[in-house]
């Protein structure tokens, strides 16, 4: 079995840090035509000054908001004007505030809403054109257990993911006809920076981990590798017949 996406080009969002950083990185190695990495913050990570000097020729930097129209137009038109195709749209960049549903200001539920919703929209107002045209595609969303189940102070953040999981579903169906699929990756918890900050920010991050640990029936979390290993499965031919699915990569979380 040859996991390779020779020949492909993916758009990733939040590939900053986390999950995107390593889908990205596992994309590049997996042998990709070309990846357009997306995020905001203006420094570039020491992961992504590396990846740059291994791979100069297929990888470009997109800074943006992907909660603003105009990201899209940006990344859309980098991927063709340089690569020549949009194969794989990554929605990932993602913002969570720890909060119950009434504690949430306007301002902060709009962000989440925004960040999290809104951006995948105007992807697919500027992405899902070029595949059409293309005669296909695909697009990963990341999800969440949360987008599944409810857990405590994930007032915007779960209602956001869950939008998504039934934007994965009316997607597929709306533009199979066209050879577009589109699933969405719902993980548990990711050893992620932003997991260890808010260990940190606990003020028992012994405690905090073992409780993260404990939640998931496999007894542990999941390392963003692994999660960017499957990521790149799906951005595969071998994994041309999912569509409109939420694959739950979440140690048994939900089936609890």
């Amino acid at each position: 079995m040859n996991i390779s996406l020779r020949g492909k080009v993916a758009v990733v969002t939040g590939a900053s840090s986390g999950i995107g950083l390593a889908i990205t990185r596992a994309y590049l190695d997996a042998g990709i035509k070309g990846v357009v990495a997306v995020f905001r913050r203006n420094d570039l990570p020491e992961e992504l000054q590396e990846a740059l000097k291994t791979y100069p020729d297929n990888l470009i930097i997109v800074r943006g908001d992907v909660a603003v129209e105009q990201t899209a137009i940006d990344f859309t038109k980098v991927a063709l004007d340089k690569f020549g195709s949009l194969d794989v749209f990554v929605s990932n960049a993602a913002i969570s505030i720890v909060k119950a549903v009434h504690l949430h200001t306007e301002e902060e539920w709009d962000t989440v809403v925004n960040a999290n919703v809104k951006s995948l929209y105007w992807a697919a107002k500027h992405v899902i054109p070029v595949m059409i045209e293309q005669k296909g595609g695909l697009i990963l969303i990341s999800g969440s257990i949360s987008g599944e189940a409810g857990i405590p102070t994930q007032g915007a953040y779960a209602p956001s993911k869950g939008a998504l999981h039934q934007m994965t579903r009316q997607m597929a169906i709306e533009y199979a006809k066209y050879g577009i699929r589109v699933n969405t990756v719902a993980c548990g918890t990711v050893d992620t920076p932003i997991v260890h900050s808010s260990a940190k920010a606990s003020g028992n991050p012994e405690g905090y981990w073992k409780m993260l640990k404990d939640a998931h029936p496999i007894g542990r979390i999941a390392s963003a590798e692994e999660v960017a290993a499957f990521y790149t499965y799906m951005a595969t031919d071998l994994a041309s017949f999912f569509t409109g699915a939420i694959l739950m990569m979440d140690g048994g979380y939900t089936a609890q």
